[in-house]
């Protein structure tokens, strides 16, 4: 059994003991009000006097004892000296006597002295999985020691849930994991990480466990205010001793026996026998609710696997049933908070076009696995071709990178603006660069020469939605390029260009899906990037996205009070617009050459 595989079964252990402890206080509890009940009914004498003190002494003290530092306030407690005929002794010798000798109390103390050494093996085996980690891999940054021990303990989660196969062990593997995005980033998976950590911290945190890096610390220091949050929820009607159990844990709050018995010796004279008994009962059942909490974070952990196993099978099987698609938009819409994608998802998603997306892509992976053993690469680039408009309403750019596997969508003109075919070849190939655009007049009877279409404002760079970030862009619907039966396209085209890294995939992909009877085949250019992410996360890769489209506008009133705004953004052209570049500078690839002419030179 690894460390990490000890260190999470320790924590179980650990949830384990506290339920038996809140098990133990409720039965304490039935007995302190049987003794109640018989000692108003005068059925107490001689010995049992003192065992009836004493039960209600254990109030008190178990309630503290048990929970390992979860301390109530002073409560008033029955015991005292009783009035009863042929009883000489003092009550509360026997009181004491009976509660340091009790089979309840010798249970107890068995109870905390296992936990107390469980703590000890949580804090020991965490820093024992630290350094085995330090010591596979020296991590000159503490923040990437930290995400490897989390990722040790996730896998051991993974395991335990009986997915020792599942793609996630192999996603945890890989350095495009799930903690590629910090606390900071939005989008699907970006959610879904930072989720994942949040969550996983929180339950770290509980255990004093502490992180080295910065970025962790903060992620821990978040899942305490998330726990704390949590436990609020609860409604606890006891008081937890230090206060300060999210952000510090409770653990290592240490607990008296001493000074305890000398409390209680103080409040053996009240007699509040029914509030100590409901007292007892109320701090049981909020440190099942506790215990509860804890569980339901190891849960929903565990459960985001099987969510994302159910993603993979559903993406690897095109043959899905309604209730298999069904359950995949759930699992989609549980890990999104876009609300374009949600509004589009809740209100007009196209089931069968969105799954046939899906598929396209399955389809690329599949050709990539082909293609590993010569380019044994996780990063690849993907030209997405198809006819392109622009439409209101304005959407955040943020949402067309719904999840950390694309690293950039890059749109290539400005917007209001087509392309020609020696634009969309070098795109495709990646040899295109900035200072090579031309601008020209599509429109015969247009006034304006073609030098007058070059727009004012020309960023020395393409439009990157990931820098973009937070601004409004307009919605881009594409559409395919053409009918399935035309042989312009024979598939997916695999180049080896000079742009990027030595090595890198860049494949170019038709919008060419079989038409779907009874639905519209244009779709939002987000729900694309969607699907397409969805995949390249089942299966790991990283791409940046490449549009080769025409950003025109999508009829003459369309964004017409927009210009000002988008120029700010990027770049945008008068209508009639569209960028080409000097023709004939591209030989590499005639076949995609011809595909592309017969696309957009029509």
């Amino acid at each position: 059994m690894s460390t990490a595989d000890q260190l999470l079964e320790q924590m179980y252990s650990w949830i384990d003991q506290r339920e038996q402890c809140a098990e133990k206080l409720k039965k304490l509890a039935r007995e302190l009000e049987s003794l109640r009940e018989k000692c108003n009914a005068g059925e107490i004498v001689g010995s049992s006097v003192a065992v009836a003190g004493s039960a209600c002494l254990i109030t008190a003290g178990v309630a503290t004892l048990l929970t390992g530092g979860l301390a109530l306030p002073l409560l008033g407690i029955a015991g005292g000296v009783c009035s009863v005929a042929g009883v000489g002794i003092s009550v509360v010798t026997k009181i004491t006597e009976y509660f340091l000798s009790s089979d309840t109390m010798e249970d107890a103390k068995k109870i905390e002295g296992k936990s107390n050494k469980t703590t000890e093996n949580i804090q020991k085996l965490f820093m024992q999985l630290k350094t085995e980690t330090q010591g596979k891999s020296s991590f000159a940054d503490p923040n990437d020691l930290d995400r490897e021990v989390m990722k040790e303990i996730l896998k051991s989660m993974a395991r335990r849930s009986g997915l020792q196969h599942c793609f996630i062990l192999n996603m945890l593997k890989t350095r495009h994991g799930f903690f590629d995005a910090g606390p900071g980033d939005a989008g699907f998976i970006r959610n879904f990480s930072n989720k994942l950590m949040i969550t996983l911290g929180s339950i770290l945190s509980f255990f004093t466990l502490s992180a080295s890096g910065n970025l962790f610390k903060l992620i821990f220091v978040k899942g305490g205010q998330q726990l704390g949050k949590e436990v609020s929820k609860l409604g606890l009607k006891t008081v937890l001793k230090g206060g300060a159990m999210a952000a510090g844990g409770v653990i290592g709050l240490a607990f008296e026996l001493p000074e305890a018995i000398d409390q209680w010796k103080e409040l053996i004279s009240d007699n509040h026998v029914t509030e100590a008994s409901q007292s007892l009962r109320d701090t049981a059942e909020d440190l099942m609710k506790i215990c509860r909490t804890l569980r339901k974070q190891l849960d929903e952990i565990q459960q985001t696997f099987r969510d994302f196993e159910e993603l993979k099978c559903c993406i690897e099987n095109s043959d899905r049933s309604s209730e298999q698609k069904e359950n995949f938009i759930k699992i989609v819409k549980k890990y999104c908070d876009n609300q374009d994608i949600l509004r589009w998802l809740n209100e007009v998603y196209d089931t069968e076009l969105f799954f046939k997306l899906v598929d396209l892509f399955y389809l690329l992976k599949q050709e990539l696995d082909k293609k590993k053993k010569k380019t044994d690469r996780e990063e690849i680039d993907i030209i997405f071709v198809a006819h392109g408009s622009i439409e209101e309403p304005l959407m955040s750019a943020s949402s067309l990178l719904p999840l950390s596997t694309i690293e950039d969508v890059v749109l290539y003109s400005p917007w209001n603006c087509a392309i020609d075919s020696c634009s969309a070849y070098g795109i495709a190939t990646g040899n295109l660069e900035p200072e090579q655009r031309v601008f020209l007049c599509t429109n015969n009877k247009c006034p304006i020469p073609h030098d007058g279409h070059r727009p004012t404002k020309l960023p020395h760079c393409w439009n990157s939605m990931k820098n973009a970030g937070a601004w409004m862009i307009p919605n881009i619907l594409v559409s395919p390029l053409r009918k399935p039966e035309d042989k312009a396209w024979k598939g997916f085209m695999f180049l080896q260009g000079t742009y990027g890294e030595p090595g890198r995939n860049r494949v170019v992909i038709p919008y060419m899906l079989p038409r779907v009877f009874g639905y519209s085949m244009t779709i939002p250019l987000y729900v694309v990037t969607l699907a397409l992410s969805l995949v390249l996360f089942i299966f790991p890769f990283k791409a940046t996205f490449h549009l080769a489209a025409c950003l025109g506008r999508s009829s003459p009133t369309t964004l017409s009070e927009q210009g000002e705004s988008l120029n700010q953004q990027y770049s945008c052209t008068i209508d009639d617009t569209a960028m080409t570049c000097p023709e004939g500078m591209f030989y590499e690839h005639p076949e995609l050459y011809r595909a592309l002419r017969a696309v957009f030179d029509q």
